[in-house]
């Protein structure tokens, strides 16, 4: 009878820990997708710091491609969300291949977090556009100088800003992005050089998919900022699962 009970004690401890582990300790698995850029935005760098940022929890596995055909692969469905860590509107569109697999990994409800110049990145490509919400049109965004400014929380529900207060950060602020799909704004700043206020982060969705766009990150001090390092995170999150967890 002892060892009949102690089989069954056993046997509910695994049962207990299968359910732990189904709960939520697998970690995400998030896709960086770097390899072209402006000079200034150091591309190599960011998408190694980014990938730091995110590793320091616990909560994400981070690989990085630096070849945007990774969009065609069949192996893009084993990431939860993918980061477009790259912007220039020289470099040419990614093959039919692959424009068919990025929309697709987020019509079918996988995450994207577009980051800083990804939204100037193909301009002639409309449904890019569409997938990101607001896009740097060429000759129409742009930004003042480089300066410190306030980054006004506006939605204190959403759970990528839920608790935060609003920050200071010295970095580019991104003015004029055109688009008119709907887009639910997260966080705001005051543009100097527009006249207007913007939006710096914001959410939408896209098929089965979340997207969150972050406007923020332009040089490696700007990611230093605390702030810029929990809106990472938590978009991140958020992008994969529809929840956040982590800070």
């Amino acid at each position: 009878m002892r060892r009949s009970n102690r089989t069954l004690l056993l046997a509910g401890i695994l049962v207990a820990l299968s359910g732990a582990f189904a709960d939520g300790a697998e970690k995400i698995k998030v896709l960086i997708v770097t390899g072209f850029d402006v000079a200034s935005h150091q591309w190599e760098e960011s998408a190694r710091m980014n990938q730091g940022i995110l590793q320091e929890s616990d909560r994400f596995d981070v690989a990085i491609s630096t070849d945007k055909e990774v969009f065609a692969s069949p192996k893009l469905s084993d990431y939860d969300v993918l980061v477009l860590n790259f912007g220039f509107w020289n470099e040419p569109e990614p093959s039919d291949l692959a424009k068919t697999g990025l929309l697709d990994f987020v019509k079918e409800g996988g995450g994207v977090v577009a980051l800083h110049f990804a939204c100037s990145s193909f301009q002639d490509w409309d449904e890019y556009g569409e997938l990101l919400g607001r896009v740097w049109v060429k000759g129409v965004g742009g930004h003042g100088p480089y300066s410190e400014f306030t980054v006004n929380i506006k939605d204190a529900e959403h759970p990528v800003t839920k608790g935060l207060e609003d920050f200071k950060t010295e970095d580019e602020l991104y003015a004029k992005l055109s688009g008119d799909a709907e887009i639910q704004v997260l966080a705001t700043a005051d543009s100097d050089w527009s006249g207007k206020t913007e939006p710096i982060v914001f959410a939408k969705t896209y098929g089965k998919g979340r997207v969150l766009q972050n406007v923020l990150g332009h040089g490696l001090d700007a990611k230093r900022n605390p702030d810029y390092q929990k809106l990472l995170r938590r978009g991140v999150e958020w992008a994969a699962t529809g929840k956040v967890t982590v800070e």
